[in-house]
């Protein structure tokens, strides 16, 4: 289960990403169920390819300095787009 430490820094690194990419969508924070102390989080990164590597550039740096600064694991992984309904 998470602690509400780990519910709010997730929450937080979201929101911080999505001033920087406001097209990012989440789809969840769930703990690791390898590794106990752990968070994941899906997210559904931009849809186009260049945005979406600087995307996950600064999401790794931003999910490290939380790691190193408050010994919180979190890790980013993306989620499929969802089906376009044409």
């Amino acid at each position: 289960m998470l602690t509400v430490v780990q519910k709010q820094l997730s929450h937080d690194l979201f929101h911080k990403l999505k001033l920087h990419f406001p097209d990012i969508e989440l789809v969840e924070i769930i703990e690791n169920p390898f590794e106990r102390d752990s968070v994941w989080m899906r997210i559904i990164p931009p849809a186009e390819s260049v945005r979406s590597i600087q995307f996950g550039e600064l999401a790794a740096d931003m999910a490290t300095d939380i790691l190193v600064e408050q010994d919180c694991d979190i890790m980013i992984s993306f989620a499929a787009h969802p089906a376009s309904t044409h």
